[in-house]
């Protein structure tokens, strides 16, 4: 089976499917707008304004990447992204956070599972793309994609 990569699409043995991103936000304008910069991309989008919004869809669908506001609510970024994990492990998460934030965020991806993180206005959307497509890229190394 020959596959090759492109942005956030996969080309399967002559399928071209693409990588399913959850986003979890509960700011919708937020929300809307990276839904929309990742689908032009070529990434199938869906999102969330809580955490149990998103672990339900979670549950019922198969993603590759998770971003994540840390302080969602209900859960909490912390106890939300411990579930994913507990449910599939080798979900990559890539944790959005405002400064204020900044010492949450990093105790996450140090040690509780986050790819990475981001801050939030998000001020450069390459850096956005780049993280999406870098764990997007480990998801499928781990998977054999």
């Amino acid at each position: 089976m020959h596959i090759s990569k492109a942005g956030g699409l996969i080309w399967k043995g002559g399928l071209l499917a693409s990588n399913k991103i959850l986003i979890v936000d509960r700011e919708p304008d937020i929300l809307k707008l990276l839904k929309i910069l990742l689908t032009k991309r070529g990434y199938q989008v869906k999102g969330a304004t809580n955490s149990e919004d998103a672990i339900e869809n979670f549950r019922n669908e198969y993603f590759d990447l998770v971003i994540t506001e840390i302080r969602i609510p209900r859960l909490g970024g912390s106890n939300f992204i411990r579930q994913l994990k507990d449910f599939d492990e080798e979900v990559e998460v890539i944790v959005l956070t405002g400064f204020s934030a900044l010492d949450s965020a990093l105790q996450v991806t140090q040690g509780k599972g986050a790819f990475a993180y981001l801050t939030k206005p998000l001020e450069h959307i390459d850096q956005l793309y780049m993280t999406v497509s870098q764990a997007i890229e480990k998801r499928n190394a781990r998977q054999g994609k």
